[in-house]
């Protein structure tokens, strides 16, 4: 029989939630709860990867926007597909291994990247779940 560990996505979904509750309630209604989760994942990852400075994300004007599966184009396909391998990794076990494994790179692009795709998978998954309202 396997033993689920305590450290799953979903615990971290869970922890996230906590951390992004705290952190709005601190904030006031300054910014979107997705802007809050951008800066509760790169302070996540700062304790990985001290040097990481996040980029601010900047709302985009026009049509809601979907979420960028997809690395950004000017990224190689080699930092693409390890983006994306990193992602799965998070979801197969947990956010710390993705992290873990984005800081093992020591490639700040990629890093960067990597930060705005788990965002946007993990603001969906909060939203599928229902602990988060869409903004239009």
């Amino acid at each position: 029989m396997v033993e689920i560990t305590e450290s799953t996505i979903q615990h971290d979904i869970i922890e996230l939630e906590r951390q992004l509750e705290a952190k709005k309630a601190a904030l006031g209604q300054e910014k979107t709860e997705k802007e809050v989760l951008h800066e509760v994942v790169g302070e996540k990852i700062q304790e990985h990867v001290p040097q990481y400075q996040p980029q601010s994300q900047i709302p985009v004007a026009g049509p809601p926007a979907v979420s960028q599966v997809e690395p950004p184009s000017y990224l190689s396909q080699e930092l693409k597909d390890k983006i994306q391998e990193i992602v799965k990794l998070v979801f197969a076990k947990n956010l710390d291994e993705g992290l873990k494994e984005a800081a093992k790179t020591g490639n700040m692009a990629l890093i960067d990247s990597f930060h705005d795709i788990i965002v946007d998978e993990l603001y969906n998954q909060l939203i599928e779940q229902r602990k988060l309202t869409k903004m239009e």
